[in-house]
């Protein structure tokens, strides 16, 4: 039975439970640590594979040349090849989108696509990231199984800017859609919250429902120290 290892960096897909019985596998080796990720420690796993669902690291050549790794991407690659690529889809009003595997290279998410799995980008990032999960575990267990050759990128490159945290600050608008949309994709423990500053306070947004000239949501008001 071959070695696989499955790096990740980030917890929404480790709650997944379609993820918990995936690494419950004698052969299958978890890493969330950046410093883990090195060449002694992989040679004495010696996988077959490595995947990455979520890794915030850069990974070396060493590693990408010595072994097959996989990396997964939310976009219609080559568009959206970057950072945040589901803030940035959805700031672009894309309703859905292609989860992507693809062979890791030198060129950041450039390399060939081996699987899609399309999802819907609606309701909060939450939810999205529950169907990115649910898909990724599916492509894992067939790229374990099955050998697919990927296929070479085509179209047109266009690359997404990674989000900072100064993007999370609701800016005036008059558009009621924007603002939803800022608020729900942004709407995930792991990532700073949409908010709005005031002189002394911090009023912070999840759980936006819309309706059609409304918006319904949770408030956290912050005293800023």
């Amino acid at each position: 039975m071959r070695n696989i290892v499955i790096a990740c960096s980030k917890k929404w897909f480790l709650k997944d439970k379609k993820t918990i019985n995936l690494l419950k596998n004698k052969n299958i080796f978890l890493i969330e640590k950046k410093n883990k990720l090195n060449i002694n420690y992989l040679k004495k796993i010696n996988p077959s594979i490595i995947f990455f669902p979520h890794w915030h690291f850069k990974v070396s050549n060493e590693i990408i040349k010595k072994y097959e790794c996989i990396c997964f991407h939310t976009s219609p690659l080559p568009y959206g090849r970057g950072g945040s690529p589901i803030q940035n889809l959805i700031l672009r009003n894309f309703s859905k989108t292609p989860v992507c595997a693809i062979r890791m290279t030198d060129d950041i998410d450039g390399g060939p696509i081996y699987l899609k799995k399309k999802i819907s980008l609606e309701g909060n990032l939450k939810e999205i990231f529950i169907r990115i999960s649910n898909e990724i575990n599916i492509m894992i267990r067939i790229l374990k199984k099955k050998r697919i050759k990927p296929k070479k990128q085509s179209g047109k490159v266009f690359y997404f800017k990674r989000l900072k945290k100064n993007n999370s600050l609701l800016e005036n608008t008059n558009s009621i859609q924007k603002i939803y949309n800022k608020i729900r994709m942004l709407d995930s423990d792991e990532y700073p919250n949409a908010f709005i500053n005031l002189a002394k306070i911090k009023i912070v947004f999840t759980n936006a429902v819309l309706k059609k000239n409304s918006i319904t949501c949770d408030a956290k008001i912050i005293k800023k120290r």
